[in-house]
């Protein structure tokens, strides 16, 4: 092969991962993506004297540029320069990614190197997960979201388990299809393997997606409200008030006598709402005296507030600003409250935030950052968050709800730990506007459906702009609303209280992964080289 042929195989695997991230293809191209990618390192690997070292990570870098492009080239919607931040840093961390494991197989050979592939990325995608300026948005296994009926073994393994399905699955692929290029009778065993593994998980899914049954001894209505105010024009020249009044209006058109819960998207109050003192705030009146008027139903909403320290030397939180020169200090929170009629019975904050948009950078990543992302709610105070996870208790029914808000719903081990604490349903309250009319919007309501398999809990979405849906413990959406349009849902939700494996474990794919990633780069790095010095010392 020439650099043609090589070139051309970088952008038809980049092509091939970005179409599973699309609404027109379905995800299990993942099984194959990757497979133009490791066809290059092998090449490189057969024909060590005709390349230099760092040859793999540069044809790599055009693919992984061409796969981040297609998935989430639509940030482009919020700002110009952030997508081009976010497609640049996350195409050369993979790219290294897998450049990395080409070394260690030139020095450690093929099984060492097969291994470093799998646990290598596991490790990268662990770190999007726990790094706060990283983003687990397009790690391999949320790829397969729309595949619901391949992936229900997501309740044991998380998207963990999906990545490492597809990694095995292109790497059996690609020795399969090396073996028989050289007409090496060892491809028929690996085409085995690759059917097996394509096969028998796929079978067990379907199975288990036929035969899982809700438990629906204990149902409560809920109404999902869709507003649909403009972010760009509506949202910040609307009076607040009147884009309150327009919300409970709708949910007045939607409550029944069976109603319990009523859920409204992130941010429907967007006029920072004193903690403190939110008993006097005109937005919580209009709340409480709606839900006075439907004795027995809670409310969800999603609001800003915000927190007033007294002055202090030193900032009470890492998160906190200074007012004014008398020395107090506030904090601002992307929050989720349950409302009855006494007003405000538990508020949650945000907790993981938008890179570059939510969260309060250092004074010059800051800058930086203000300077590439426009304000889409966030960047003007930067928001404050929480350590622990906060479930809401229906007043009436005790029914245990996780108030997700917007960007949370892409973590899966967070959303689990709802659970541990009790959620019998998942809340997820967002604001996909921003992203307009792009498949940013149509990804994030598809990974609302990974949650539910994961957690084995429905899902009651709201969503500003849309899509609000209710989805079942299959990940299966029962109700949606159209994009782009005022609307509400009725539904009732199932109280769950089964734990999956994956509520109990996490993410200990990944996790076994990051160490097995140090083991493996401590032994070809110290370990080898010790090993030759001793060897010529003897």
């Amino acid at each position: 092969m020439n650099r043609y042929h090589l070139i051309g195989l970088s952008a038809a695997g980049g092509i091939m991962a970005g179409l599973a991230w699309t609404s027109w293809f379905s995800g299990l191209i993942l099984l194959a993506a990757f497979v133009p990618f490791f066809l290059i390192e092998n090449h490189l690997f057969e024909n060590q004297e005709r390349y230099r070292v760092n040859s793999y990570f540069a044809y790599l870098l055009p693919g992984m540029i061409i796969f981040n492009t297609m998935s989430v080239g639509w940030v482009r919607a919020a700002s110009i320069p952030a997508m081009i931040t976010v497609i640049s840093g996350m195409s050369f961390m993979m790219a290294f990614t897998l450049w990395l494991a080409h070394i260690i197989r030139m020095k450690a050979g093929i099984l060492t190197g097969s291994v470093a592939i799998i646990s290598l990325w596991l490790a990268f995608e662990f770190l999007t997960l726990n790094v706060p300026l990283l983003s687990p948005w397009i790690n391999l296994g949320n790829g397969l979201a729309k595949d619901i009926l391949f992936i229900q073994w997501y309740e044991a393994t998380g998207t963990g388990g999906g990545t490492l399905w597809i990694l095995l699955s292109n790497l059996f692929l690609t020795f399969f299809i090396v073996n028989l290029l050289t007409q090496n009778r060892r491809h028929r065993p690996f085409a085995v393997l690759w059917i097996a593994l394509v096969i028998i998980p796929s079978v067990i899914s379907a199975t288990r997606f036929y035969t899982i049954r809700q438990d629906n001894s204990e149902l409560h209505g809920t109404v999902i409200i869709q507003p649909n105010i403009d972010p760009f024009t509506e949202k910040f020249t609307t009076p607040f008030s009147t884009q309150l009044e327009k919300t409970i209006d709708l949910a007045e058109r939607g409550i029944t006598g069976g109603s319990r819960w009523v859920l409204t998207p992130e941010t429907t109050v967007d006029d920072p709402v004193n903690e403190m003192d939110n008993l006097n705030n005109e937005y919580i009146e209009s709340l409480r005296e709606f839900a006075g008027r439907n004795p027995g139903t809670a409310i969800v909403s999603g609001l800003v507030s915000y927190i007033l320290y007294p002055p202090d030397k030193d900032p009470p939180s890492n998160s906190a600003r200074k007012v004014d020169t008398t020395g107090s200090w506030y904090d601002h929170f992307n929050s989720a409250v349950l409302i009855d009629s006494s007003g405000i019975l538990e508020i949650y904050h945000k907790s993981k935030l938008v890179p570059g948009i939510e969260m309060q950078l250092s004074s010059v990543l800051g800058r930086f950052i203000g300077k590439i992302v426009p304000y889409l709610g966030g960047t003007k105070w930067g928001y404050g968050s929480q350590e622990e996870r906060e479930c809401f208790i229906h007043p009436v029914t005790g029914q245990t709800a996780a108030p997700v808000i917007c960007y949370e719903s892409a973590f899966g081990g967070y959303v689990a730990e709802y659970v541990r604490k009790g959620a019998n349903v998942l809340f997820i309250i967002t604001n996909d506007g921003w992203w307009k009319n792009t498949t940013g919007y149509k990804q994030h309501l598809s990974y609302a459906s990974l949650r539910a398999i994961e957690t084995r809990r429905m899902v009651a979405r709201s969503a500003n702009t849309g899509i609000s849906c209710f989805i079942d413990i299959r990940g299966k959406i029962l109700q949606q609303t159209p994009w782009w349009s005022e609307a509400l849902l009725r539904g009732s939700i199932s109280t769950e209280t089964r734990i999956t494996p994956y509520v109990k474990y996490g993410d200990y794919i990944m996790r076994f992964s990051a160490i097995l990633s140090i083991l493996i780069l401590a032994y070809v790095y110290i370990v080898l080289p010790v090993r030759k010095k001793i060897q010529r010392f003897k």
